[in-house]
């Protein structure tokens, strides 16, 4: 019975884990961060040139100076206007909710040929964002990749996700020493 509850602990972690780390429209894909918008695809990357040389695929570990860069991986994008709108997520309900007020970053759309798109901006405040990317066609076809992201709590997650493991770790080592010594002493004596 405590083996069963011990796998399924691990296995609901595992599950909890992956779903933390799915925000929305950019996933890890062979290396590559790939953000979905409509049938394409994106190619995202994120640096704090100040903080680190590593870049970073969703969450922003830092408060800083941030560059994101958007790659378009099909032609099809780079005849689209695209847009991108960074907002606080305060828990509004709909996107369009006070969206000039919600607004960090806005970059007007404009159609991309090279197929990159980069911008620059200083988060200054720890917190809940979402990214939006729409690529609008001239015939009136709309694509919209919505992700949700944080920053500057990267280390606050993976400290969470560490004392976890610490716990669950000594959980499993607990019922290891229990039915190992303490079960087979109380079945001799």
């Amino acid at each position: 019975m405590s083996f069963r509850l011990l796998v399924a602990l691990a296995l609901a972690t595992a599950g909890l884990i992956g779903e933390a780390h799915a925000h929305g429209g950019v996933s890890l894909d062979g290396g590559q961060c790939i953000m979905k918008i409509g049938p394409d695809t994106m190619n995202f990357t994120g640096y704090q040139p100040l903080k680190s040389r590593d870049v970073f695929c969703d969450d922003i570990p830092d408060v800083g100076p941030t560059i994101i860069v958007l790659d378009a991986v099909q032609d099809e994008l780079r005849d689209m206007a695209l847009e991108i709108r960074i907002l606080r997520n305060v828990g509004q309900s709909d996107d369009n909710e006070n969206l000039e007020k919600n607004t960090e970053v806005y970059v007007p759309a404009k159609k991309y040929k090279t197929g990159t798109l980069n911008f620059e901006y200083n988060f200054t405040k720890k917190g809940d964002y979402i990214g939006l990317v729409k690529a609008k066609a001239d015939d009136g076809r709309e694509y919209v990749s919505r992700f949700p992201f944080a920053v500057g709590t990267t280390e606050d997650k993976n400290i969470i996700i560490a004392v976890f493991f610490a716990a669950l770790g000594l959980v499993g080592f607990g019922l290891w020493y229990k039915n190992s010594f303490i079960d087979k002493k109380n079945k001799t004596a």
